[in-house]
């Protein structure tokens, strides 16, 4: 088994763990980090089904020496990400805290808005925000949808709570885009205006994200399809040169290599 242990950036994988894992281990990935964009999938079961899902992979990840990461994304219920779900393995980041994956400093920003929230089915005549509606309404503990989506604007320095972005960082991972990166903002004929409203608002965050951290690399999802690009930063006073992030959205269970 290798000595060096490697970093992955994968997409989202809608609750196929076994897959990810199966993948991984078939293209003989091993003593690896595996870090996903959002939508892994959490909190669509029962209260347990986690601990079942996980099973499921736990010996394959322990042979290889894998651990996964994911962040949240919009198809994540926000509550696992609290740093109370995790397993050995399989670890549900929190919004904000800064890790550090092999010597590389990641700034997780997770949650976008969905735009297909109010999109309703020809079938059913339902959208996903009723479907959540009647689920609640019946008394569920299983969700579709979660009000909490978007991404958490925590570390925006503010007078009152002080808080402040990281000075350095290596590696942005969030599920949306950043308004500088693709695809370009295009509003369908079914989204109605708070959820564009939501949508635009969680772009420009981001932007001020990247605008603020300029990390070397930035990764997301949400997309389900591959960008790839560079944004550069003018010079300031004592740059050499002017800096320069390089993004990519990654496809479903796309993976690359960091490390």
């Amino acid at each position: 088994m290798r000595s060096e242990r490697q970093l992955w950036i994968c997409g989202d994988i809608h609750g196929e763990l076994s897959g990810l894992v199966r993948n991984a281990v078939n293209r003989g990935i091993s003593c690896t980090d595996i870090l996903i964009v959002g939508d892994f999938g959490a909190g669509f079961g029962r209260p347990k089904s986690m601990d079942v899902v996980y099973g499921k992979v736990r010996a394959s990840l322990e042979k290889n020496d894998i651990c996964i990461c994911t962040i949240r994304g919009n198809h994540d219920d926000p509550a696992f990400f609290d740093g109370k779900h995790d397993f050995k393995r399989l670890h549900f980041l929190p919004d904000h805290c800064i890790i550090e994956l092999c010597g590389k400093r990641i700034y997780p920003v997770g949650g976008a808005v969905s735009a297909d929230i109010d999109l309703v089915d020809p079938l059913s005549r339902k959208s996903r925000r009723m479907i959540n509606d009647s689920l609640i309404k019946f008394g569920s503990s299983k969700r579709v949808w979660w009000t909490d989506e978007a991404p958490s604007t925590g570390s925006v320095p503010s007078a009152s709570s002080g808080t402040l972005f990281p000075e350095r960082v290596d590696i942005v991972v969030s599920h949306e885009a950043p308004l500088s990166f693709e695809p370009p903002l295009m509003r369908a004929d079914h989204v109605r205006d708070e959820t564009w409203l939501k949508i635009v608002e969680s772009r420009k965050y981001l932007d001020y994200v990247l605008q603020t951290v300029k990390p070397t690399l930035w990764f997301y999802g949400h997309y389900h399809c591959h960008y790839e690009g560079d944004v550069e930063f003018a010079a300031k006073n004592g740059e050499e040169a002017p800096r320069k992030t390089h993004y990519q959205c990654l496809d479903i269970a796309e993976m690359t290599r960091v490390v």
